[in-house]
């Protein structure tokens, strides 16, 4: 056997008899190995990586919620939704300081009196749009007014940021309507617009600036003259006047009666001048001889004119002579040729002019017939 290993080359085989050696564990192979085992980690750590974890992800959440709600309470239609929500409760105090909205004592309509007393006033709104352009933005607003939607646009500004982020708006005054009343009848003519007291200007016209509304017009006139009562409606906001409102007078019974006692009146003091040609009145005496001397001059009134009262026309209500009036005017005369009476007459008094307005006395006539132009003197 020795010898056939030899022989094939295997070289020296040692006999099993001559190994020797120490048992030692048997070499296993990494398939074989078992599995390390892996070391539990206490609760405490536990709990504080779980926790730690959990902060990290409410902070993110915690930080798109305070982006988000920061970004809607910076939003561009915030001011003008706060503006909105005074007007609708009727506080337009706080409603005009939020909107930076001039105004004086004179502007009775911008009050919260004056609003409460108006009618289709804005009692809701919705916002349409907004546009951010960067430093300037735009918010389209439907109002609801009087039943209807009442499309307003207004424009923000941006002033400066909050932490570096978020916008700050401030919201442009918006423009106010108004209302304009233009009365054909005496200058400074006493009106009531949405219960509040005001008068017409020199050219018969009065401008409110007031909020959206519809207002009560109506001519104070007291016992001399009235118009017929209307209203005048402002649409939203932008500038936009109500439709220009036009009120006609007519006289009372008692105007019209005061308008006649007015024209007699003027008639009796053209009647009681000891003037040859009264001044201002529609009828005169000429003639006078320079070398005689005139006393005890005197007008008579032998027929007073009739007068009809007509609609006012651009210089006050029109008085129209509907038959003429008769005077007669006498003196006592002296000269080269002796003493005696000199007359002249019967001519016409023309009592035609205009009723310009009335006093707490009654009505002001004025003639449209000076020492008169219109008549024939004798």
């Amino acid at each position: 056997m020795t010898d056939q290993h030899q022989a094939d080359g295997w070289g020296s085989v040692p006999d099993v008899g001559s190994i020797s050696g120490e048992l030692g564990a048997p070499v296993q192979t990494a398939a074989q190995a078992p599995a390390r085992p892996r070391r539990k980690l206490r609760r405490g750590p536990l709990v504080g990586i779980i926790a730690g974890g959990a902060a990290v992800v409410l902070l993110i959440v915690a930080g798109v919620v305070g982006y988000s709600v920061g970004t809607a309470a910076h939003s561009a239609d915030r001011p003008v939704r706060a503006f909105l929500d005074d007007l609708t409760a009727g506080k337009v105090a706080d409603a005009l300081r939020a909107a930076g909205i001039d105004h004086d004592k004179g502007d009775v309509l911008l009050t919260d009196a004056a609003y409460a007393k108006a009618k289709g006033r804005v009692t809701g709104y919705r916002i349409a749009a907004t546009r951010d352009d960067g430093d300037t933005a735009t918010v389209t607003a439907y109002l609801r007014q009087g039943g209807r939607d009442v499309s307003s646009t207004f424009t923000l500004d941006r002033k400066r940021s909050e932490w570096g982020v978020f916008p700050v708006w401030e919201l442009e005054a918006p423009r106010l309507g108004a209302v304009d009343v233009s009365v054909r009848g005496p200058a400074g003519a006493k009106l009531s617009v949405g219960g509040q007291g005001v008068a017409t200007s020199k050219d018969g016209t009065v401008t409110l600036t007031a909020l959206p509304g519809t207002y009560d017009v109506a001519v104070d006139g007291g016992k001399w003259f009235t118009a017929d009562a209307t209203t005048a409606t402002v649409s939203g906001f932008g500038g936009t006047a109500s439709s220009p409102v036009s009120m006609t007078t007519t006289l009372t019974a008692a105007g019209e009666q005061s308008a006649k006692d007015a024209v007699n009146a003027w008639v009796d003091a053209c009647i009681a001048s000891t003037d040859a040609a009264p001044q201002g009145c529609s009828f005169y005496a000429y003639g006078e001889d320079s070398a005689y001397t005139y006393t005890n001059q005197k007008w008579t009134l032998d027929a007073r004119p009739s007068v009809s009262v007509g609609d006012w026309s651009s210089s006050g209500w029109l008085v129209t002579t509907t038959s003429f009036g008769r005077a007669t005017f006498t003196a006592d005369i002296s000269g080269p040729g002796g003493v005696g009476t000199a007359s002249a007459g019967p001519m016409n008094v023309n009592a035609s002019g205009y009723i310009t307005g009335f006093t707490d006395t009654g009505a002001t006539f004025r003639s449209a017939v000076g020492n008169g132009s219109s008549d024939t003197g004798s």
